[in-house]
């Protein structure tokens, strides 16, 4: 008989975190797992046109921890799943929660991605988590530096926390990366373009890199490309026209799939001002992209290797970052090594990991029972 696994979270249709959970799915259905997918508090299945048709989609059609409790113990009852994988913090309470009070016979893990820190920052919350990760049987942090932090501001012991990256290498890397975009500046054009891509949201820092961007622009004949959308379009668009950049800033909204986009740009940047690891980074690295980042709290400095992979600039320092962009134009690193710096992240090894830290061997993975 085959292992399964369930895995909960409130997802939306895009992002870096859906991205992961997709990842995963893939690969556990590669390996005979058998896998579904509850959607809780409105959730949606991410990147449905990807998503494995394997995977079985179940919706408790819940609103709140309270109704979700327990929907998710009378489903778990009749699923009977090997292990239950969490995503995201209301997913992890009402997971533990089900569990506990359900008495239920099942291995409950937790996907942190973000720190907590920054994520938490009602007490009410920090507290409910401080009290309920801890009942999980695993917790998984996605970086050393969601690590730390958990350890700091949550009290939770070290060695109950494995760290384990996000799946992001995965084998159509290449294949991806020879789509075209669609777009001329990075099609045709031989001026290099900066690309950053994220949600439009104060904490990806996209004001201070259109700052540092028009002290580069200053310097050379340069684009900008942002890919993503957020509430903060307006007043990006607005600050590009007050710095005399909007002509050579280009930002065509949320993009299925960026590795394209990654794959022509001269230099990636990432001005966050935290990430639980820095996707995207990953991302550019595979197909040999040079980057450059702040470093902020969670992973980019996990990911460049303190700075041998590209630059990591002080936050809040927009010359520093216009100067680091300036470098990296001017002396990449070589692509070679940036997708050898990449393979820690490749997705067979890490579902291999979370199937050993969900309690699933290979051989029961396959159904060699």
């Amino acid at each position: 008989m085959s292992a399964r696994v369930a895995i909960l979270a409130p997802l939306k249709e895009w992002g870096g975190l859906e991205r992961t959970i997709l990842i995963l799915c893939r690969e556990f259905v590669a390996r005979g797992v058998e896998v579904e997918f509850i959607l809780t508090r409105g959730g949606q299945v991410p990147y449905p046109g990807e998503f494995p048709p394997q995977v079985r989609i179940v919706d408790l059609h819940s609103k709140h921890k309270f109704d979700a409790v327990p929907r998710l113990v009378r489903h778990l009852r009749r699923s009977r799943p090997d292990a239950l994988l969490t995503a995201k913090d209301h997913a992890a309470k009402v997971a533990v929660l089900a569990r506990t009070l359900g008495r239920l016979d099942l291995r409950v893990a937790i996907k942190v991605s973000s720190t907590p820190s920054t994520t938490l920052r009602r007490r009410g919350k920090r507290l409910s988590a401080r009290w309920l990760y801890p009942r999980a049987d695993r917790i998984i942090a996605i970086s050393e530096g969601v690590r730390s932090d958990m350890v700091r501001h949550l009290g939770i012991p070290a060695e109950r926390i494995d760290v384990v990256h996000n799946p992001l290498v995965t084998p159509d890397m290449e294949d991806r990366a020879q789509q075209l975009t669609g777009h001329p500046w990075l099609d045709k054009d031989s001026t290099p373009v900066v690309l950053s891509a994220g949600r439009l949201t104060a904490s990806k820092g996209f004001a201070d890199l259109m700052c540092a961007f028009a002290e580069l622009r200053q310097q050379r004949k340069c684009r900008l490309v942002i890919l993503g959308e957020g509430e903060q379009r307006r007043d990006l668009e607005r600050l590009a026209d007050s710095l005399d950049i909007a002509d050579d800033v280009l930002m065509p909204g949320y993009q299925t799939d960026p590795v394209p986009w990654m794959a022509r740009a001269a230099v990636f940047a990432l001005a966050s001002r935290y990430e639980g690891l820095g996707n995207v980074l990953v991302e550019a690295m595979a197909v040999g992209t040079p980057v450059v980042s702040t470093n902020c709290p969670g992973g980019p400095a996990e990911i460049l290797d303190n700075g041998r992979y590209g630059p990591l600039v002080p936050l809040d320092d927009r010359e520093a970052l216009a100067a680091a962009l300036a470098r990296t134009l001017d002396h990449p690193v070589t692509p070679g090594n940036l997708r050898r710096g990449a393979e820690r992240f490749h997705s067979h090894d890490i579902a291999d990991r979370y199937l050993a830290v969900l309690g699933i061997s290979s051989e029961t993975a396959h159904g060699r029972t």
